[in-house]
């Protein structure tokens, strides 16, 4: 069971009911005995994910993915499949059992991580005591200028890399090989003469471990302490198997610490490290950054683990504010509470507290306002309404980015907020705002029954015999699946776990086929979930159960008189060649008991 025991998975499950996880990332409403809500997994505005509380799955109508609250949170929160598990016993409070597994190859790829996550601890270990080893003048003045004391330099576990040989020739002793030193990203690599060599990727830094949710150390960010301009003041350790940046955010593991001792309101999300430690040692607890990169929806969906609201806080210029809107969106599409934060020109959240003060970066946070009014107030600053030109590019932008909110209430009233601007009237701007079309994303919404349950005729008779069966509908309590020949092998390996589980006596649950099935077998369980999904569909189950009964009987006979025909053709001896004649006989006659 993908290393982890199916009753241990079953009591998981049981303790995280997928209505109530599903809930903490998507607006659902109650529909007869399911729940739905629109598709975290494909852009729509008509909801066609449907969540069934009483068998503990989903699917969507849309993009047809289907699974369980396993699979729910492997795939918003980008993890594999140990780590979905791990963060839902942590939500039930369960212990984590020892995790076994037989697969070669999983258990080679899971010794791999944990190599490289012991690798790492020790770098950061070796960065922690050449900082405070003294024999770091320079990285010590630089954390003098930023201001740091010593306990924050401890809380994040800051460092200094003296050289480019240290580090390696620490780890080496340590027993590390070169080359996962260079798949950990803490290694460079060059090569002369055949020969290569490797050298501290951060060499000369100062240094600061990532750390995620779990409190492994993934990655590490190097700042520069002199004034070389031919660098990059921050450079992030290189993506590995245990590191990828649009899927990490910075000072996680404090957020989470924090909001299980003290609860958390909201998320204030910043650009830099520094900016996340400043403001972190000024009494802002709650705040993260997104390792330099433009947010993305794998962040999204780790914010609102932790909090629906977020304050984008990013610098002060123009790209900073560009970026706010950027993120902004992003976030909102995935159902968070999201506000920005307006910073004063030219300065970023770390200038504030120390010009300003923590209060006054606090009163920045209370007035933190919606996308709609951060846009038009950058369109104020983009354009001058003092010209000609400036006022008709304002108002063409304005009304566009008013045409966006889907509330006639506060269309209004922000065209009122224009029209005092500018002194255009306000039926003017109405008739632009309905001359203006936003052209939203074409959605297509098909149901099953034409994609996944079309197309073999033997295929969709076993999805439906498979559905009858896994969904304990009493026409099809009595049929021995085990005496069905299915052709798919992840149809016979249903058949196999009904069977199974009606040997001993157990529970027939659907969805602990998600965690017997790899990912690669998915599409079957999405057609079969479908099926169910469609129970409002009215037809007659029962006769429909029997004729597909009938149409994969028939193909097995088929298929058998098929190599009778061909072993008799070929066939020499007499004697065997009468066998063969009986047995088709009795095959014939079986066909015809069908009809």
């Amino acid at each position: 069971m993908k290393g982890f025991d199916l009753k241990f998975l079953e009591e998981l499950k049981s303790k995280n009911d997928i209505v109530e996880v599903i809930s903490g990332y998507v607006p659902l409403t109650r529909r007869g005995n399911s729940f739905w809500g629109r598709c975290p997994f494909h852009h729509e505005k008509t909801p066609s994910f449907c969540v069934n509380g009483t068998d503990q799955f989903y699917y969507c109508f849309g993009c047809h993915k289907s699974g369980d609250v396993i699979s729910f949170v492997k795939e918003m929160e980008s993890l594999d499949f140990g780590d979905a598990v791990r963060l839902l016993a942590e939500r039930a409070k369960m212990p984590m059992p020892e995790f076994s597994v037989d697969d070669a190859a999983i258990k080679e790829q899971k010794q791999k991580r944990e190599t490289l996550y012991a690798l790492l601890k020790d770098a950061a270990r070796f960065y922690a005591k050449n900082l405070r080893s003294g024999e770091c003048p320079d990285h010590e003045d630089y954390i003098i200028k930023r201001g740091l004391s010593a306990d924050t330099v401890n809380k994040f576990g800051i460092g200094a890399s003296k050289d480019y040989d240290g580090l390696i020739e620490y780890l080496a002793a340590k027993g590390y090989s070169y080359e996962n030193m260079f798949l950990s990203g803490v290694a460079g690599k060059t090569e002369r003469g055949g020969k290569a060599r490797y050298y501290d990727a951060l060499a000369g830094r100062l240094i600061i471990p990532v750390i995620d949710g779990f409190n492994n150390v993934v990655a590490f960010c190097g700042r520069i302490i002199t004034d070389r301009k031919d660098v990059g003041k921050y450079v992030n350790t290189k993506e590995t198997p245990v590191f990828i940046k649009g899927k990490t955010l910075f000072n996680l593991n404090n957020l989470k610490k924090y909001k299980n001792e003290h609860g958390l309101s909201e998320i204030v999300i910043v650009e830099g490290h520094m900016d996340v430690i400043s403001l972190v040692q000024a009494g802002f607890n709650n705040v993260v950054a997104s390792m330099g990169t433009a947010l993305t929806k794998d962040q999204a969906r780790i914010l609102k683990r932790y909090s629906d609201k977020v304050l984008i806080s990013y610098d002060g210029d123009f790209a900073g504010q560009k970026a706010a809107i950027r993120g902004l969106e992003i976030l909102r599409d995935e159902g968070l509470d999201v506000k920005v934060v307006a910073l004063p020109d030219g300065l970023d959240p770390d200038d504030v507290i120390k010009k300003q003060g923590k209060a006054a970066y606090e009163q920045l946070l209370k007035d933190a306002m919606p996308l709609i009014d951060f846009k038009l107030n950058l369109l104020k600053k983009a354009f001058d309404i003092k010209t000609a030109d400036g006022k008709r590019k304002f108002i063409a932008g304005a009304v566009k980015v008013i045409k966006e909110s889907e509330s006639a209430a506060e269309q209004e009233d922000l065209l009122k907020a224009v029209r005092d601007y500018t002194g255009i009237t306000l039926e003017a701007l109405k008739r632009d705002l309905d001359s203006t079309e936003i052209k939203a994303p074409e959605v297509r919404v098909s149901v099953s029954t034409d994609n996944e349950n079309s197309g073999d005729k033997t295929e969709v008779a076993a999805r439906y015999v498979l559905y009858s069966a896994l969904f304990n509908k009493p026409y099809a309590e009595d049929e021995d699946l085990s005496k069905i020949e299915f052709i798919l092998p992840e149809h016979k390996r249903i058949a196999e776990y009904v069977s199974e589980c009606r040997r001993e006596n157990t529970a027939v649950r659907f969805n602990d086929l998600y965690s017997i099935f790899d990912e690669d077998s998915y599409r079957e369980l999405d057609a079969i979930a479908g099926l169910n999904a469609e129970e409002e569909v009215k037809f007659d189950r029962e006769t429909y159960f029997f004729d597909c009964l009938k149409t994969l009987k028939t193909y097995s006979l088929d298929k058998k008189l098929e190599i009778l025909n061909s072993r008799f053709k070929t066939e020499t001896d007499a004697d065997i060649r009468r066998e063969l004649i009986a047995e088709i006989n009795q095959v014939i006659i079986k066909r015809k008991e069908l009809n």
